[in-house]
């Protein structure tokens, strides 16, 4: 076919006018990302092994790195992720290089609320060394007196070596002036003020007298002003003293202890009152009513005074964790006293591996699948760890010797004795299960009597002479054993043939005790000696020492000293009433024995 001979008509179209021009779309623009752009969005999909290699791309050939809180994130990962076994632990400097990438205070402000939490609530250990970049980063972007800097610097004061604590410090110093020279925001000496201020009064409640003196020292040399009331702690604070501040709820409350005990609505309105005031109850108050409110059946009012506890103080919350574990120790539940433990409280004055391995065996598997008989679950959330006293490490070591076999005992008694040696040595810096180059150091007051308690009741069931070997050990790490632990080893004594040395253990208790009376009430008043409760306990332990043993003549001995020289009266105490029973059965079923074998035998021989 021909091809036409005439030209199209253009006609048909229309002309191009502006009217179609306006309207077109333009052609996008490629623009490509900046390696910055590209670092930061390999944070924010994850990729943090793609993302470090970038990272360490970009520092090599000098490309500077805008400043971004995605890079939080890396931080992060740095701190959670695995190290290679036998490989070396870099994950402090990456954690370093990534958080010094976040802006500084001036350009936008951040809370580090994720690395807080991870730092000091979701670790299963304190990590001094995280917890020491962690402050120096923050000093070099202007958080110099913000919250986080301060948990860094109490933290560092209560369990860092005070030489580490006085080394970060000027660290700090340095951080802080170069940030306020670069910005030009004036002088840093109120942050700086704040931090040792804190410092120092951290170190004297914590019954370090030496660092603390010498901090002041270091403090007034670098022209840093103290404050009155930091200076008055300091002074007033000595590690006698220290044991009263750090353990007021272990005292008995009047007011709680004067309500009725029928009256539970009562003793509700009253502790809750308590929780929330300077002085929180007793443990021991929290611990007899959650006894008796559960035993009616109900839980709603535990539930509300634990909630309030927690939202009041770290004491408060400290003060209910402590009922927690005296309630399932009370029940010989010892796995949940160690759930309870490392919900609650930095692992810190324990074996930390070994409470973490009960908890994670099959015996804490059982007991999280038990959740029904928990005091409540799940657990009442908790913005960061709390600092556990002796009162609660004391706890934990008892629950650990309950649930251990023979050769798991000795093996934690040679690490309580090297915490305990290696706390007094201050020279001598010990980690116990642990590799930190950063060690922690427990403050002076962290182990007493109440810790070697469990290993000396342990032994004196089988053999009281290694009871009372590890009663010397005590008194050479200038540990005084007191009464209780006296009365284990009378009790051991008693059950395994040994009167003589039960008696004079007793008789020895109580000269002491009719001595301290003496030296404590004027002559007139000897006469109203009463013996102690503690007294009266230990003598109900041995009587019930000779019981087990089948010694009725001792037992009667034990018995005439209650009843005619410590005038002891049926039915003061429960504990009393049910050994003195026990032994007129013992009475009881050796005459039987007796008149048995007197009729057994053969006619000529009566």
């Amino acid at each position: 076919m021909p091809y036409p001979q005439t030209r199209p008509d253009r006609s048909v179209f229309e002309d191009l006018t502006d009217e179609y021009t306006s309207v077109s779309a333009p052609a996008s623009v490629f623009t490509p990302l900046t390696s910055s752009d590209a670092l930061a969005s390999l944070v924010l999909k994850g990729e943090f092994r793609a993302a470090e290699s970038l990272r360490e791309e970009m520092l090599l050939h000098r490309i500077p790195i805008t400043y971004d809180v995605v890079y939080i994130q890396a931080a992060l990962d740095a701190i959670t992720k695995k190290r290679p076994k036998g490989a070396v632990d870099d994950r402090p400097d990456l954690f370093e290089a990534w958080l010094s990438l976040v802006p500084d205070a001036h350009e936008q402000r951040n809370t580090f609320t994720e690395v807080r939490h991870l730092m000091f609530r979701n670790m299963d250990y304190l990590n001094l060394q995280f917890i020491c970049r962690f402050g120096l980063i923050l000093g070099s972007k202007g958080y110099c007196a913000g919250n986080a800097s301060m948990q860094v610097v109490s933290v560092l004061a209560r369990y860092a070596c005070p030489s580490v604590t006085e080394a970060y410090l000027r660290q700090l110093e340095e951080k802080c002036r170069s940030y306020h020279a670069r910005v030009g925001s004036g002088s840093p000496e109120k942050s700086l003020s704040r931090a040792y201020n804190l410092a120092i009064r951290t170190l004297a409640l914590a019954g370090r007298t030496k660092a603390t003196l010498r901090l002041i020292h270091v403090a007034k040399e670098r022209d840093i002003s103290i404050l009155d009331f930091t200076l008055s702690i300091a002074s007033k604070t000595s590690p006698k003293q220290d044991v009263d501040h750090k353990s007021p709820a272990l005292r008995p409350t009047s007011t709680i202890a004067e309500a009725s005990p029928d009256s539970l609505a009562r003793r509700l309105w009253l502790l809750r009152k308590a929780l929330t005031s300077h002085s929180p109850p007793s443990p021991y108050a929290l611990l007899r009513f959650i006894t008796d409110y559960r035993t009616e059946g109900r839980t709603r009012g535990t539930t509300l005074l634990r909630g309030r506890a927690y939202r009041h103080s770290a004491k408060s919350a400290s003060t209910w964790a402590m009922a927690e574990m005296l309630y399932h120790r009370a029940r010989e539940e010892h796995i949940y006293t160690l759930i309870v433990f490392a919900q609650h409280f930095h692992l810190i004055g324990v074996p930390g591996r070994s409470v973490l391995s009960r908890i994670r065996g099959q015996q804490g598997k059982s007991a999280r699948q038990g959740r029904s008989r928990r005091l409540k679950s799940p657990s009442y959330p908790i913005s960061e760890k709390l600092y556990p006293t002796r009162h609660h490490t004391a706890l934990v070591w008892e629950a650990l010797v309950k649930t251990s076999p023979k050769a798991e005992r000795e093996r934690l008694y040679s690490l309580l004795l090297k915490l305990v040696q290696g706390n007094l040595n201050r020279d001598q810096l010990l980690a116990a299960e642990t590799s930190q180059p950063l060690h922690l150091q427990l403050p002076a007051n962290a182990f007493d009597a109440a810790h070697f308690a469990p290993f000396i009741q342990a032994h004196a069931k089988r053999d009281p002479k290694k009871a009372s070997l590890v009663m010397n050990d005590m008194v050479n790490l200038g540990i005084q054993p007191q009464i209780v632990q006296w009365s284990m080893v009378a009790r051991g004594y008693a059950q395994h043939g040994n009167p003589s040395t039960a008696l004079r253990i007793l008789d020895w208790l109580e000269d002491s005790e009719r001595k301290q009376h003496m030296d404590d009430k004027p002559e007139r008043e000897e006469r109203l000696y009463r013996p102690s409760d503690l007294l009266l306990g230990t003598c109900t332990n041995v009587l019930r020492g000779f019981v087990a043993g089948g010694d009725a003549e001792n037992a009667l001995e034990v018995e005439r000293r209650l009843i005619e020289r410590f005038g002891y009266v049926l039915g003061e105490r429960r504990a009393t009433d049910a050994a003195i029973t026990s032994l007129r059965m013992l009475k009881t079923e050796l005459t039987t024995r007796f008149v048995d074998h007197f009729l057994q035998m053969p006619p000529h021989c009566s």
